[in-house]
């Protein structure tokens, strides 16, 4: 905090002036818009991984797999929620060789892509570069 002198009685400083709109509250400036940033791997954990939605299903598809040789065991029960995920997994799914789409698709990653933005472009499916293009605006070269 700033110290400054107190004005003179009657008198009004120019500087509170500023900061004191005329109904006496202060004034905000108005913050620049921040271009949009795809945040995905900032808000997870360093060990996780994105992935695009056919290596999930082929993920979850093993687990279900092996979910039916332990589900002999009647202690063992498949949550309905792993279902539900398998399910959105398969049916959001463009792709059935996730190894061919990554390959594919590595190679934005000399172009500054990360691996969460590539499985963004993955599961979306974009038709036009446009759409790459608002998907991941750090790919616009300005």
């Amino acid at each position: 905090m700033i110290a400054q002198q107190s004005p003179r009685r009657g008198e009004k400083s120019s500087s509170i002036l500023k900061l004191i709109g005329a109904k006496g509250e202060k004034e905000t400036r108005k913050k620049e818009p921040q271009p949009l940033e795809l945040k995905i791997e900032q808000e997870l954990p360093q060990s996780a991984k994105c992935l695009m939605d056919c290596e999930a299903a082929d993920i979850l598809q093993g687990i279900q797999e092996q979910i039916i040789l332990l589900s002999k065991d009647p202690t063992i029960k498949i949550p309905v929620s792993f279902d539900k995920g398998l399910q959105y997994a398969k049916r959001t799914s463009h792709y059935t060789n996730p190894q061919s789409v990554r390959k594919v698709l590595e190679t934005l990653t000399k172009y500054g892509v990360s691996d969460g933005e590539i499985s963004v472009i993955a599961n979306v499916c974009p038709e036009t570069t446009d759409e790459v293009f608002a998907l991941v605006p750090s790919l616009k070269v300005e």
